[in-house]
């Protein structure tokens, strides 16, 4: 999913950065677009399989085990 040079620019000004030139836009450009690949791969992953650690509990102090 590309990002266009105004839309990199007005996020960059809403989180108070520094403006940047198209040029130097393009210098970034290709991290951003590593950095949006991965996280595509990151939504693609299939985790049906995979226990939350949500549901996990330590025991707590010197609880007796049951």
């Amino acid at each position: 999913m590309p990002v266009s040079n105004e839309t990199l620019k007005r996020i960059i000004a809403e989180y108070g950065g520094f403006e940047l030139s198209d040029a130097e836009l393009e210098l970034v450009r290709p991290e951003l677009d590593n950095y949006l690949a991965e996280l595509q791969n990151l939504r693609d992953l299939d985790l049906s399989d995979v226990m939350s650690s949500r549901l996990l509990r330590a025991a707590e102090g010197d609880e007796a085990d049951a």
